[in-house]
């Protein structure tokens, strides 16, 4: 009868082959595994799908010819190059990043690690470069149940909702009337240099002040940087009734928000839950609710934030709604894994057991280790 043992090779081919199989039944036992939030994710992204269909079929209808190479998505939230209403260079890969409806989760994601619940007050501090950002923004909100307060600053960097006649605030119009978004902004200024439209020709502010006027927003009309921050605070006031807000967004480099264009570098972009102390160049309002221990989040290098929740930058085509590890990430199931070891262990144990020579291993000269 043949008795297992640690210097046959049959034994050892045994082993062998039992660890292979139990090593693939481990390794095929991987399952996607839903992330937190995984029902509310789905349901901004949803959203989010409805607003980009609700965009594009508006724009066709008034006859636009979507740009098939700049947007490839036809989505019609990727603007011009130049036009009268451009405040500075952009990333089109970045408009492009914010474009997939899965980034409303990872702003749903990052207002869940704020604390951010049903009730609660968000303000938003937006411009016209990242339009599809500024929706998602509005929608994770609304998925939660927390009011968003958004103030505008209608120019807008290359590729962004810089054409004239489509400005930010009228995609945003657009959907409130279709009543796909139930927020829209509170009140919008030019942009631009100080916030005051300089670097911007004097019609592109003709243009971009018209954009306010037709859909009904007020005006924030100033004259310098500290006068329009000033008229921030007293709108973002008014709207929270002395209520503090739960967390401050800052979408695009508005010089209002931001204080200086450095700051959109040296604040880290995403979520930042302790104010982080060093000689900023200038003060925005984003750094006064930052002291006061709110929560803030510098959405500006946005391709970063993505690869880090998980999301493609600028794919071609669309990914599907759920796409990304914001949703799931792949996982073992650790029961099968355990079995897989106790079972090695135990045949292991097993052969040690049954071989007959198990204490005479080192005998007659003779080192296991040799035999292997």
């Amino acid at each position: 009868m043949y008795r297992p043992s640690m210097k046959s090779r049959r034994t050892l081919a045994l082993l062998m082959v039992l660890a292979a199989v139990l090593f693939y039944w481990a390794e095929g036992s991987r399952m996607q595994v839903k992330q937190p939030f995984y029902e509310l994710k789905i349901e901004a992204a949803q959203k989010m799908v409805t607003a980009l269909d609700a965009v594009r079929l508006n724009r066709l209808e008034a006859g636009w010819a979507l740009d098939e190479v700049n947007d490839p998505y036809q989505s019609a939230l990727v603007g011009l190059q130049y036009s009268i209403i451009t405040t500075d260079e952009g990333d089109l890969g970045a408009k492009l990043t914010t474009i997939n409806p899965n980034f409303s989760a990872v702003v749903l994601q990052m207002l869940k690690d704020a604390g951010v619940g049903e009730g609660d007050k968000v303000a938003i501090g937006a411009t016209g470069s990242f339009p599809a950002l500024n929706i998602a923004a509005i929608i994770a909100c609304e998925v939660i149940g927390a009011e968003p307060a958004l103030i505008t600053s209608v120019g807008a960097s290359m590729w962004g909702a810089n054409n004239p006649d489509f400005t930010y605030l009228d995609i945003e119009h657009l959907l409130y009337e279709k009543q796909i978004i139930k927020h829209r902004s509170l009140a919008a200024s030019i942009g631009g240099g100080d916030d005051i439209g300089r670097s911007i020709s004097q019609a592109g502010r003709i243009a971009i002040i018209d954009a306010v006027r037709r859909n009904d927003i007020p005006y924030i009309d100033a004259d310098s940087q500290t006068a329009s921050q000033q008229q921030r605070r007293a709108v973002y006031h008014q709207f929270s009734g002395g209520e503090a807000y739960k967390v401050f967004i800052n979408i695009g480099g508005g010089i209002a928000v931001l204080g200086h264009p450095a700051n959109a570098d040296l604040i880290p972009s995403g979520l930042n839950k302790t104010y982080l102390q060093m000689n900023y160049p200038g003060r925005g309002l984003i750094h006064e609710f930052w002291e006061r221990g709110i929560p803030v989040m510098n959405f500006v290098n946005v391709n970063h934030i993505a690869s880090e929740y998980g999301l493609p930058q600028s794919p071609v085509p669309l990914p599907p709604v759920g796409a990304g590890a914001i949703f799931s990430v792949e996982r073992y199931n650790l029961n099968v894994a355990w079995i897989a070891v106790v079972i090695l262990f135990a045949a292991l144990i097993l052969v040690l057991i049954l071989d007959k020579e198990k204490h005479k291993l080192w005998k007659h000269g003779v080192e296991p280790d040799t035999l292997l």
